[in-house]
């Protein structure tokens, strides 16, 4: 009985065995040369559009600064998350791929996880302000009254104070990052979820911060903004037949009254 029951838990452990342990080299490409070489010119097109662009924004940007409106400012700042993105993260991908492999280590590994994460968190949350701000503004016309410059860099240190949060929390020993299974890239320690308890909380936890309370708040805005607007749509339309009908009654009127 102990024999089989060791043989279970060893056969357990075996089952939850990420998958960078299961595999002398963590790191190695699992897709072909050319797959990776072909991903490798994707991407380095796609980060250099991308820099450009997002960099043309910002440099816009820069020389009107001081008059840059509240929603042009979270315009900047989501810019800004794009921008990192191409320019700490995507290099790092490109030259593995072009390399046919990881060739960063582990501490390139989580430097790389860690930016992508930071990033990619900063650049949804600041979405979903974006659209929080226009469902206000749109069905809760008050708000734009008082809604001043100083309140959008109030809401851009929330948004970093809340990417910083998430993405160093796997630091301090509740997660982790590691290598994708395709090796040439790293991301979130998302094998957790089957290793513990406490993995699980840690990932269900980043799964609702950081993807789908954001996600449903952009989903209520713009839904609240269609209703809102096809109300809108229904007044006016209402409002134009009342002023049609009341101009049709006066000409009838006024031609009753030349007869007469």
């Amino acid at each position: 009985m102990n024999g089989m029951a060791s043989d279970h838990n060893t056969s357990s452990q075996e089952e939850y065995l990420p998958h960078y342990l299961q595999e002398e080299d963590p790191f190695a490409s699992k897709l072909s040369r050319e797959a990776d070489i072909v991903a490798g010119f994707y991407l380095t097109v796609i980060g250099i559009l991308s820099t450009l662009g997002n960099g043309y924004v910002i440099f816009m940007s820069s020389k009107r600064k001081k008059k840059l409106r509240p929603a042009e400012i979270m315009t900047v700042n989501l810019a800004v998350c794009d921008l990192g993105i191409s320019v700490v993260g995507k290099p790092f991908s490109i030259i593995s791929f072009f390399s046919h492999r990881w060739v960063f280590g582990w501490m390139g590994c989580r430097w790389y996880g860690w930016a992508g994460f930071f990033f990619g968190c900063g650049s949804l949350i600041t979405m979903t302000a974006v659209s929080l701000d226009r469902y206000l503004k749109i069905c809760h016309l008050s708000y734009g009254t008082w809604l001043k410059r100083h309140h959008a860099f109030i809401c851009l240190a929330i948004i970093w104070a809340y990417a910083t949060f998430w993405a160093t929390v796997p630091f301090a020993g509740v997660g982790s990052y590691a290598p994708e299974p395709f090796g040439t890239s790293c991301t979130l320690d998302w094998w957790l979820a089957q290793a513990s308890v406490a993995g699980q909380a840690f990932i269900l936890s980043i799964l609702f911060f950081c993807l789908l309370f954001p996600t449903a708040v952009i989903v209520f805005s713009y839904v609240k903004i269609i209703l809102k607007v096809k109300s809108s749509t229904k007044e006016v339309a209402h409002y134009d037949t009342r002023i049609q009908n009341s101009h049709i009654l006066e000409m009838k009127l006024t031609k009753v009254g030349r007869r007469i």
